[in-house]
């Protein structure tokens, strides 16, 4: 998850080096190219890339299921810089058990090595489909349909919040369709408040909240074959259903009056508090698209999250009719280096509609299985957030994250960026990045 990795930071050389020598210096390793008999030896090890609150919550989910079920689960933590210690630890063969990938790239440019199972042999494929939100396998599984992740926690990118209050006593309902969503703009901006609330400053990874808008449009118009295409540099960058996504995008929230600030403030506002002008009295701006994690501690006012239900509603972006309910999104995905008994079981648990985060209401985690139990979840706004994903035609694995990085974590953020700005129009913009795709 793109956010999540904003905050990790990356693992300097030196801590690479140190990791790999302590990873060399050990013995065994539990995982693909071990020894160890296929019965297995009674523990586990998962190497994950969060920590904090989410850290806490999978180790006591999962550990309470563990102790009932004979297994020893040894967490591995690599919350500074997953991308950077995976790698490091397949190329000195001193391989996980298990591993779960926040991106997908990542995990099947990992699987090119040989050392990773294909999951169709490992665990019931047909069974984990019927309960996932329709589309959630396509992100794990290779160009040779071998699967090689399966998700175990989901990420909702595809909403729109808004300051519950504000927006009830005007009057306004919630947009079934793309042109709704104009005509729902258009009013708030006729009532004497700009409509949107958009900020894509991030530091070093400036310019990523654009990209999420373009992939949320493409996936509208384009529907998720054209989004795969577009993905799999298939088609070009530039191709006409990307024009028409970032036309949408400029059309609802950089024209002119729709945004807060102003469109040359869009690029200086920071993603991470650019929602909160909507909670003033009166507000300044009405809607924010951001994925389900700004509902966590650091990004609306803590006394807006101590009454988020009250304070806060919201809705799916719109496709281009009410049956169209397409859903961008990221999540974790469970991947096995190991295919002993053991580790099927704990890959069989983790991939199923019955494994839970503990504390949700810390954790903020999210099933990916539509059979999920939403009771479970600890307010009303995830419930809902979780109940729109599950309600929802197809879901989208984020692009950039699937994208080479120097495309997805590069010159998409800059050209977005430059394009917002004014220092690039759209089409040099977009021409920019189809000619920076690795060849």
């Amino acid at each position: 998850m793109r956010w999540r990795r904003l905050f990790q930071g990356i693992a300097v050389a030196a801590v690479a080096m140190l990791f790999a020598s302590a990873c060399l210096s050990e013995e065994g390793g539990g995982g693909g190219g071990s020894d160890s008999a296929a019965e297995g030896d009674g523990q586990v090890e998962i190497l994950f890339g969060f920590g904090g609150d989410q850290s806490k919550g999978f180790q006591d989910g999962l550990n309470e299921w563990a102790q009932a079920n004979g297994v020893t689960i040894k967490f591995s933590e690599a919350s500074q810089s997953f991308d950077t210690i995976v790698r490091t630890r397949v190329q000195g063969n001193n391989l996980p058990d298990i591993a779960l990938f926040p991106q997908p790239g990542v995990m099947l440019d990992i699987a090119n090595s040989g050392k990773m199972q294909d999951l169709s042999a490992l665990l019931d494929k047909t069974k984990i489909e019927s309960t996932l939100v329709p589309g959630e396998l396509s992100a794990g599984t290779a160009a040779d349909g071998k699967l090689y992740g399966v998700p175990m926690s989901m990420n909702v990118k595809s909403l729109v919040f808004y300051p519950r209050k504000a927006f009830e006593a005007k009057g306004y309902k919630a947009p079934t369709t793309i042109a709704e969503l104009e005509s729902l703009t258009n009013q708030i901006k006729a009532d004497g408040t700009p409509p949107w609330c958009v900020g894509i400053e991030s530091a070093a990874a400036t310019g990523w909240p654009a990209t999420d808008w373009i992939e949320d449009f493409v996936l509208r118009y384009g529907g998720p074959e054209k989004y795969d295409q577009w993905v799999k540099h298939e088609i070009p960058f530039n191709d006409p259903v990307v024009v028409q996504a970032a036309q949408e995008f400029e059309k609802l929230a950089l024209a002119d009056g729709n945004v807060f600030g102003g469109r040359k403030a869009v690029v200086s506002n920071a993603f991470s508090t650019a929602a909160n002008p909507m909670f003033s009295d009166p507000p300044k701006c009405m809607l924010h698209r951001q994925g389900n994690f700004i509902t966590q501690k650091g990004f609306f006012p803590e006394k807006v999250r101590a009454n988020l239900d009250e304070e806060v509603g919201v809705f799916q972006l719109p496709g281009t009719d009410a049956a169209n309910k397409p859903v961008l999104g990221g999540g974790d995905l469970a991947g096995a280096f190991s295919d002993d008994e053991d580790t099927k079981k704990v890959m069989t648990h983790l991939t199923s509609p019955e494994f839970t985060f503990a504390d949700l209401a810390a954790s903020s985690w999210i099933s990916p299985h539509k059979t999920f139990d939403t009771s479970k979840y600890p307010d009303e706004t995830t419930k809902a957030i979780a109940e729109l994903a599950y309600q929802s035609t197809v879901f989208r694995f984020d692009g950039s994250d699937q994208m080479p990085g120097a495309v997805g974590a590069g010159t998409f953020w800059k050209g977005m960026t430059a394009w917002i700005s004014g220092q690039q129009d759209l089409d040099e913009a977009l021409k920019t990045i189809e000619e920076s795709w690795p060849s």
